[in-house]
């Protein structure tokens, strides 16, 4: 059932709430399971609307780069498994695309669009970006209202790079 309660956006430094969302084939997976790595936590409004595609297809292709970073890509949205999965096999997404279609992740992460569009009471994730250490906490944040605004794909990448840093300095 949907939860009504919101809870505060995680800041930069905040254990990243965890959760347990099916991919497109319906295979459960928790953000915990990535612990050891950096994860980028993109949640996304609507699969196969304009924007969100662009946005996935940025992080697709900068996938090798990522990757070289040690870094994985977990986008998230409200639609159905189904819907994720039509949209991964479309745009030959290389990262797994979960479905938050009970609403209660966005809720947990506080970034909850009350409306989508014209649809009033339609309830889909802000566009949002967390990058999430090694350890589990949040270490990078970028929410918009707008739905149309992407991220900054640089100042994710040197959030991302300076995190990198920070790791090779404590080894």
């Amino acid at each position: 059932m949907y939860n009504n309660s919101i809870t505060m956006v995680p800041n930069v430094g905040d254990e990243a709430p965890d959760f347990q969302l099916p991919d497109i084939d319906m295979k459960m997976q928790k953000l915990s399971d990535y612990r050891g790595k950096e994860v980028i936590l993109a949640f996304f409004p609507a699969a196969e609307s304009p924007v969100c595609t662009k946005e996935m297809c940025a992080l697709r292709d900068s996938f090798d780069e990522l990757k070289k970073s040690d870094a994985q890509v977990l986008g998230a949205s409200v639609d159905g498994p189904f819907a994720n999965k039509i949209f991964t096999e479309n745009h030959h997404l290389n990262f797994p695309v979960l479905s938050d279609y009970k609403r209660e992740v966005i809720n947990k992460y506080g970034i909850v669009m009350e409306n989508l569009g014209p649809l009033e009471g339609y309830k889909a994730a802000k566009r949002s970006i967390f990058i999430v250490d090694r350890n589990g906490k949040v270490q990078y944040k970028w929410i918009s209202d707008n739905p149309l605004i992407e991220p900054d794909y640089q100042e994710v990448k040197g959030a991302l790079s300076k995190l990198k840093e920070i790791n090779n300095t404590q080894k």
